[in-house]
C-alpha cells in the first residue's frame, strides 16, 4: 500500500504524489496517468472550480473520472448524479443546490440551463452556470453522494476530505492492497460502495481496469481477461447474475478477490461464493456499510466466509461497533438483539437538502446510529436481523418484514413484503394464482392473522436503483394483479 503524505488530510494529496503512475488502463486503449492528471487539472478552466458545488455526471469512463479527480484535487465539491439521472430530476436538482458547474457528458451540456461551456474534454464538457451565484460552503465539505442511486431525490450525504481518506485507509489496509492489485470497474462511480473502490486502490497505487460494460457483455469478460484484472465488486443483484451467467466454469486466472457489499445476501448464496472462492484460490469479502459512512463499516474475512456465511463480521481498522436498545442504552453480553451503532473517522457529517445545508458543519461528531437490528455472537462477529424501519405492528404484534421473508422463502418462495401497519404486502416476482394462495395461507396460519389483513401481488421485475437495491417505496406502482 503506498502511505498517504506526512500530514496529509486528503486522498488525493497521496494519489498526486505517485508520479507517472498509470491510475487507470481503459478498455478503449487509452490510459490515465497521475501527470496527465495534473495537467489537466492545472487547466484554466478547473482553476475556477475550488470552494464551489459542480454537478459531476459521469460514468466509468476515461473523460467522467479524469473530470472528477480533478475536481477533488482541486477542492471543488463534486455532488455525484447518475449518468441515468432523468433531465426533470436534473432540473429540481439543480434548483434545489444551485451548482456552480457541471461535469458532465457533452450530449447532456445543454441540460444545464443557459450556462456556457468552458471546455470539453474526452467526450465531456464543463460549464459554468449562467448566474454565478456564490454561497457558504463549509471549509471541511468535500464530496456529495445521494443514497437513492437515480432516483433523483435531494438528499445527500456530506461527506470531509477526512472521511474519504479514513475509509479508503481502512479498505486498503483489510484487504490487503498494493501496487500489484488491478480491479475491474462494476460499479457506477456515483454509488459509495463503486466510489470506494476506485479511492481505495489509487490509495494503495492500484492500477484501475476501467469499463462501462457489465458481466452481460461476452467484451466485459475479454477486457478482464487482458487486463489480468485482480478482482471485483457486487452486490447481491450481481452474484445472483453470476450464479445464471455459470460464473463457476469460468477460467478466470488472474482473479484474486471478490467482494460483496450493497445489501444483505442470503446466506446460502454467499456461502455458495465463499465456496466456490476457496476452491479457486480467490479471496471471498463480506462487507457492510452505508453511504452515511462513506462506504465500508465491516467486513467478514475470507478465513470466516463458509462458516459465517450471513455474518458482517467485524469493524474496519480504526471503526467500533456497538449495540443500544430501545431506550438507548448499550447492551452488554452476546446474542441480544439491538440497534446497531458505529463509530469511525468515516462518518459522514450529515445531509443535505439544499444549498443552504453546505454551510453545515460536523452534525455527526463520529458517531452513525445505522438504523439495522443486530447481535453479536460469542467470538464478536456481528450479523444484521432486521431493520428498524421494516417492520409493521399488524393488530397490536411487531412483525419483521425481514423475517417474513426469510420464512417465506424456507418455504420455496421468493418474495419482497412490504406496507404498512395492520396490511402486509407481498410481492411475488412472476407469480402465479397457486402459489399466491399458498403464500397467503401460510402467512395466515403462521402469523395468526385475518386473511383480510394479507395482500399478494404479482410484480414483473423488482424495482432496483443503480446499486441493485430494492426501492420498496416504488413496490405497489410496480405491481400487477393481485393473486390473493
Amino acid at each position: 500500500m503506498v502511505a498517504p503524505i506526512a500530514n496529509s488530510t486528503r486522498l488525493m494529496d497521496a494519489v498526486s504524489s505517485q508520479i507517472d503512475h498509470i491510475l487507470f488502463e481503459c478498455d478503449d486503449g487509452t490510459s490515465i496517468s497521475s501527470s496527465s492528471l495534473l495537467e489537466f487539472s492545472a487547466q484554466r478552466a478547473f482553476r475556477q472550480t475550488p470552494r464551489r458545488l459542480v454537478f459531476c455526471m459521469c460514468e466509468n469512463d476515461p473523460g467522467g473520472l479524469l473530470g472528477y479527480l480533478s475536481l477533488l484535487k482541486l477542492d471543488a465539491v463534486p455532488l455525484m448524479l447518475s449518468a441515468s439521472l432523468a433531465a426533470a430530476q436534473f432540473e429540481k436538482l439543480v434548483s434545489a443546490y444551485r451548482p456552480g458547474f457541471a461535469w458532465l457528458p457533452d450530449h447532456r451540456a445543454g441540460e444545464f440551463g443557459d450556462g456556457h461551456v468552458l471546455l470539453s474534454h474526452m467526450g465531456y464538457s464543463l460549464v459554468a452556470a449562467a448566474a454565478d451565484e456564490a454561497y457558504p460552503i463549509d471549509d471541511s465539505l468535500a464530496l456529495l453522494l445521494s443514497t437513492s442511486g437515480s432516483t433523483g431525490t435531494p438528499k445527500f450525504v456530506r461527506l470531509s476530505h477526512d472521511n474519504i481518506l479514513a475509509n479508503a485507509e481502512a479498505i486498503s489496509t483489510y484487504l490487503g492492497l498494493t501496487g500489484e492489485e488491478r480491479p475491474i470497474t462494476t460499479l457506477p462511480p456515483s454509488y459509495s460502495y463503486g466510489l470506494s473502490i476506485i479511492h481505495s486502490h489509487l490509495l494503495a497505487g492500484a492500477t484501475i481496469a476501467l469499463t462501462n460494460k457489465t458481466f452481460f457483455d461476452r467484451a466485459f469478460w475479454d477486457f478482464l481477461k487482458s487486463s489480468k484484472a485482480t478482482s471485483f465488486g457486487g452486490v447481491p443483484y450481481h452474484y445472483e447474475m453470476l450464479k445464471k451467467l455459470r460464473f463457476p466454469s469460468m477460467d478466470l486466472p488472474s482473479l484474486r478477490s471478490l467482494t460483496q457489499a450493497g445489501a444483505r445476501m442470503e446466506p446460502e448464496l454467499t456461502r455458495d461464493f465463499a465456496e466456490l472462492c476457496a476452491n479457486k484460490g480467490i479471496r471471498y469479502f463480506s462487507m457492510y456499510g452505508q453511504t452515511e459512512a462513506t462506504a465500508r463499516m465491516s467486513y467478514l474475512s475470507p478465513d470466516r466466509a463458509i462458516e459465517k456465511a450471513g455474518s458482517i463480521g467485524r469493524p474496519i481498522p480504526g471503526g467500533a461497533f456497538w449495540l443500544e436498545d430501545e431506550h438507548g442504552q448499550k447492551i452488554e453480553g452476546n446474542d441480544a438483539a439491538g440497534e446497531l451503532v458505529y463509530y469511525g473517522r468515516n462518518v459522514s457529517m450529515g445531509y443535505a437538502e439544499g444549498y443552504r445545508d453546505l454551510a453545515l458543519g460536523d452534525e455527526r461528531g463520529g458517531v452513525l446510529r445505522t438504523g439495522d437490528i443486530a447481535r453479536r455472537d460469542a467470538e464478536g462477529d456481528y450479523y444484521i436481523v432486521g431493520r428498524l424501519k421494516r417492520f409493521l405492528k399488524m393488530f397490536g404484534h411487531r412483525i419483521n418484514l425481514q423475517d417474513v421473508e426469510a420464512q417465506l422463502l424456507a418455504a420455496g418462495h421468493t418474495v419482497v413484503c412490504a406496507g404498512q401497519d395492520d396490511q402486509l404486502e407481498i410481492y411475488l416476482p412472476q407469480g402465479s394464482g397457486e402459489a399466491g394462495k399458498l403464500i397467503k395461507a401460510k402467512l395466515i396460519s403462521d402469523l395468526k392473522i385475518s386473511p383480510k389483513a394479507i395482500s399478494v401481488y404479482a410484480i414483473a421485475e423488482l424495482p432496483r436503483n443503480d446499486s441493485g437495491k430494492i426501492q420498496y417505496n416504488q413496490l405497489k406502482s410496480s405491481a400487477g394483479d393481485s393473486l390473493a
